[in-house]
């Protein structure tokens, strides 16, 4: 069985609003395995079989803009 690459994505919710990162990944669903814990200072994504630089960017990007969007 191949080795899974796992990738961690820790984004301020001063910068990226919860509910937006959760849009985005339902959004990347299907890129990735992706799962989003929420803590008071921070979201986290652990994206795991897909988290190549590019999807992260991508990701973390589109998130943003959610945010953006959002206010």
């Amino acid at each position: 069985m191949p080795k899974r690459s796992n990738a961690i994505l820790k984004l301020s919710r001063s910068l990226y609003d919860p509910e937006a990162v959760e849009a985005a990944a339902r959004e990347f669903a299907e890129s990735a395995e992706i799962a989003v814990s929420k803590f008071a200072d921070r979201t986290e994504v652990s994206i795991i079989d897909g988290g190549d630089d590019v999807l992260l960017s991508e990701f973390a990007n589109y998130a943003l803009f959610l945010t953006i969007q959002s206010r």
